[in-house]
């Protein structure tokens, strides 16, 4: 993956395709390269495709300033800026949906549309706390199993369907497998994982105009460290002003892996229209 010098910070990405920009924003700890060619390949059909790597992941180093999903909305509208694109449609996944909030709040002319993918605007209520930094059951994991073991079996436990991650094992090896071999330190995976609880915009969604979509899978119903998803994507959709819901049948956190060419269908008749 080339890189990009951003007032010395090198920033990993790739462009792919052409037409109106689409910018795909990974979630905690994930760098580019994880995006899968068969969700790449028709959106880059329609669309300048931009992915890139977070600060920490792949080529792009962590540096020594405090990680938060801020900070990597601002790299990446530093990155668009620096490449020339004009305001894009934005998509994240997870903690990515995270730092689109961000763009589109601070940088509202940059943020053409959001699709916000299995994603949460932190703690939006009081009965719901939203554990700030590193939750228990992922330390307790993570010591147990090791960095490697836990990741492999966190990406197959909650991206995929058990039936699925059954019958499909080579899809699951390749999302492990590119995860691990463009993966962050376990320094910076673990400030990934602070960054990401620590976010919080549901006290500022309700001025945020930009079109948004909240796409979900029907069974991320998963308890994680930020709550269940299923549940914060309810919440974007009751507070956001201009926001629409599209649930992907059969899928938990990670159809765009499972099932990438029925995803990019989500997403390219969202951005066809708008």
């Amino acid at each position: 993956m080339p890189t990009i010098d951003l007032d010395g910070l090198p920033m990993g990405y790739t462009l792919h395709g052409s037409g109106d920009p689409l910018v795909l924003v990974a979630g905690t700890g994930y760098p580019g390269a994880t995006w899968h060619p068969d969700l790449i390949a028709p959106l880059a059909a329609r669309h300048t495709v931009l992915v890139f790597d977070h600060r920490g992941t792949g080529e792009t180093p962590a540096g020594e300033e405090r990680l938060s999903t801020r900070l990597f909305a601002a790299d990446a509208l530093r990155l668009m800026d620096a490449l020339g694109l004009p305001a894009a449609h934005v998509a994240g996944h997870s903690m990515g949906g995270r730092v689109a909030q961000w763009m589109a709040l601070d940088r509202p002319d940059r943020v053409r549309t959001l699709i916000l993918a299995a994603t949460g605007p932190g703690q939006w209520d009081d009965g719901k706390p939203v554990q700030r930094g590193i939750p228990l059951h992922t330390a307790r994991a993570m010591i147990e199993l090791g960095y490697e073991r836990y990741m492999a079996e966190h990406i197959r436990d909650t991206f995929f369907t058990p039936e699925f991650a059954a019958a499909h094992p080579e899809r699951v090896a390749w999302l492990v497998r590119a995860f691990w071999e463009h993966r962050p330190s376990l320094d910076a995976y673990l400030r990934h994982i602070v960054a990401r609880q620590e976010h919080q915009t549901a006290d500022r969604l309700a001025g945020l105009t930009t079109p948004s979509l909240v796409l979900i899978g029907d069974r991320d119903r998963h308890q994680g460290g930020t709550g269940v998803h299923w549940e914060q994507s309810q919440a974007l959709l009751a507070t956001l002003p201009d926001a629409t819901l599209a649930v992907v049948p059969d899928a938990s956190h990670g159809y765009f892996w499972q099932m990438p060419e029925l995803s990019a269908g989500f997403v390219l008749e969202w951005t066809a229209t708008r």
